[in-house]
């Protein structure tokens, strides 16, 4: 074969193999630093969650992509994997600190992505009401003076065995939707779960709604949420924020529903729990400069030893020496009825009734 022709061809081959590639982009976080809480020796840690991910797109035509994400999270200082505190995958049997720890912590999901009509993704997705009301919070629901909805029993950031849609938006109007599917229900699995009694008793399907208008200096959400394999346990919150001249004010409420399956593999406790939660939150930022502070209040109802309320107020700063290092500081201090509320609000787990804890560190995304 001319020697010209088979480069033309090879060339022409390539070109076609070019078109067919999906666009991949490679981000991702590294943050660690220093905390001192009472009752714990001083640690290093992150107030964001260090991870690496990889998302893309293939354009399918007539304004229709394919997309992916996947992303893995882990403890910088010491190189270990995230475990995090994900009520669903407890729920679904995985052991946070054990070999069986969710790999993939963060999203691992493929989808589809119209102009038109949205964009839908099944697999690991993140949590609409989690991630819509973690926009209230000033300190994004990270480090010691995260808001008191990071301590929630059934808190859950990502959802796994998971489809979700999201609307376009509308004059900053749009809403998400998700259904996640239960364990298998069938030949006894997950029986030493719920107390021996397995999913056959209390497993069971969740699903999502979360409305969010996003426009200017205003956004409102109002969510709810059932976890899957909770014995349909619920929560619900809403809230919202304004930005004025550098000053942004939040304002957020949150209500939950445990029901005693779930409590008892969460939380040992063999009772429902009611937990509340209300935020004020209030940051200013000039430049490279940010001031933060919230206020939280939580409340424990379960009619055991875990009843009362908890006080916390946090204030912080962060300095931006370029749009992806910063350094941070922050301190927050946690008041509780007694030592058992103390232990559900409390971020490092120490069962005391009042707890301080400072954090410094450096944060850098790419």
């Amino acid at each position: 074969m001319n020697k010209k022709l088979l480069v033309t061809l090879m060339a022409m081959g390539l070109t076609g193999i070019a078109h067919a590639q999906t666009n991949v982009t490679i981000y991702g976080t590294v943050d660690t630093g220093l905390i001192k809480e009472t009752g714990s020796d001083v640690r290093m840690g992150s107030n964001d969650d260090s991870l690496i991910g990889f998302k893309g797109t293939e354009e399918l035509g007539s304004g229709m992509k394919a997309t992916f994400q996947l992303e893995r999270r882990f403890d910088l200082n010491n190189g270990v994997k995230f475990s995090g505190n994900n009520a669903l995958d407890i729920l679904q049997g995985a052991d946070p600190d054990g070999e069986d720890g969710v790999e993939w912590q963060g999203a691992a999901n493929v989808g589809l992505q119209g102009d038109v009509w949205g964009a839908v993704r099944l697999g690991r997705v993140n949590s609409i009401l989690i991630e819509n009301f973690g926009d209230l919070d000033p300190f994004a629901v990270t480090g010691v003076a995260t808001a008191l909805v990071g301590n929630n029993i059934l808190y859950s950031e990502q959802l796994a065995n998971t489809i979700r849609y999201d609307s376009p938006s509308w004059a900053g109007f749009g809403f998400s939707a998700s259904y996640t599917l239960g364990q298998d229900t069938h030949h006894g699995n997950g029986s030493d779960i719920f107390g021996g009694k397995g999913y056959d008793d209390y497993g069971n399907d969740g699903f999502g709604i979360g409305l969010k208008y996003d426009n200017g200096p205003l956004m409102l959400t109002a969510n709810y949420e059932r976890l899957a394999d909770s014995d349909k346990s619920w929560l619900w919150n809403a809230g919202g924020a304004y930005t004025y001249e550098g000053f942004t004010v939040s304002l957020g409420y949150q209500s939950t529903k445990v029901k005693s399956a779930a409590a008892y593999v969460l939380a040992d406790v063999d009772s429902e729990i009611d937990q509340k939660d209300w935020l004020v939150g209030l940051q200013y930022n000039t430049g490279p400069h940010t001031v933060k502070f919230s206020y939280n209040r939580g409340e424990v109802e379960s009619y055991t030893e875990y009843d009362g309320k908890a006080n916390k107020y946090s204030l912080g700063y962060t300095y931006d020496m370029s749009k992806r290092t910063s350094l941070y500081a922050m301190v927050a201090y946690t008041d509780s009825d007694n030592d058992s509320v103390g232990e559900i609000y409390n971020s490092n787990g120490v069962a005391d009734d009042s707890v301080t804890g400072v954090q410094i560190g450096i944060t850098h995304n790419f």
